[in-house]
């Protein structure tokens, strides 16, 4: 079985590719939750797909903002075309977050080189400089010492583009994190879950360290003494609400109402639950 989010890692099958031990977990997992069967279009294939839609329930807090954990230490993704296009109508904006052009510049590359490598290199840098002179995902900035952020989100948003415009100018992944889809090795089937307690055998992400999904551990006494600031209890809402456009984009508006539908149902959510709430995909700084 493979990690699909990952399936275009810079790293590639060392990344995406499950253990046995990993995958008899998923599989005995998935035998014992309720699911919905549903066939989903994603970027313009469609699978089929088995979704642990309880899990959608689970309380997230995506306060990046006043995050310290190294989210975007990792290039997850190959960028697409969209992505490059975007950084070469916004190579300013783009240098004053990233730094990257100045670096590269730093390092005797060219203007000419700076630009074929957005156009042509996988991580739109050359590979020698990866992790090394530019650190971090290659598309990462840091607005002040605390924080790490998406340079390409920030830059749709100073352009006032759309959800969906900010959905198709990043990598999947990036959008759905930290959903965790796997698929059989043929892609024939995919497995749509989250990390939490239960999962954390097979899922690629830890729910134990990640505090936007683990509010227990956003209040600790350990986690606050590194994080004073950010991660209210008050401001944890369930996932599918968090993540409505993104899920109404990537999946469509079916998946987003029968996952309602079906949490509604079994008292998982209630209707007041669905109250006005600005997006995570629309959050500034």
């Amino acid at each position: 079985m493979k990690y699909f989010l990952f399936l275009n890692h810079p790293k590639g099958e060392k990344i995406y590719k499950l253990s046995e031990k990993r995958e008899y977990i998923l599989r005995e997992y998935f035998k014992s939750v309720n699911t919905i069967d549903m066939s989903l279009k994603i970027e313009g294939k469609v699978y089929d797909c088995v979704v642990d839609y309880t899990v959608f329930s689970n309380l997230a807090n995506f306060d990046c903002f006043n995050c310290q954990d190294p989210c975007y230490a990792d290039n997850p993704s190959i960028y697409s075309n969209e992505t490059r296009n975007l950084i070469l109508n916004n190579l300013e904006l783009y240098n004053m977050l990233t730094k990257n052009i100045e670096i590269l510049n730093e390092n005797e590359y060219s203007f000419e080189e700076i630009i074929n490598h957005i156009k042509t290199s996988p991580l739109m840098v050359p590979e020698e400089t990866v992790e090394e002179e530019i650190s971090l995902c290659t598309c990462s900035f840091k607005p002040n010492n605390k924080s790490t952020l998406c340079s390409i989100h920030s830059i749709c948003l100073k352009n006032n583009m759309s959800a969906e415009e900010i959905i198709s100018s990043k990598p999947l992944v990036c959008n759905l994190w930290p959903l965790d889809i796997i698929a059989e090795d043929d892609l024939s089937k995919l497995y749509i879950t989250l990390p939490d307690d239960f999962t954390t055998g097979f899922t690629i992400e830890d729910y134990y360290d990640t505090p936007c999904i683990n509010k227990e551990l956003a209040k600790s006494s350990t986690f606050r003494r590194k994080n004073p600031e950010g991660f209210h209890e008050k401001d944890y809402v369930p996932i599918l609400i968090a993540y409505k456009e993104t899920l109404i984009h990537i999946f469509g508006e079916e998946f987003y109402e029968k996952i309602k539908e079906n949490l509604l149902k079994e008292n998982l959510l209630y209707p007041e639950d669905f109250q006005e709430y600005k997006e995570q995909i629309f959050r500034n700084i």
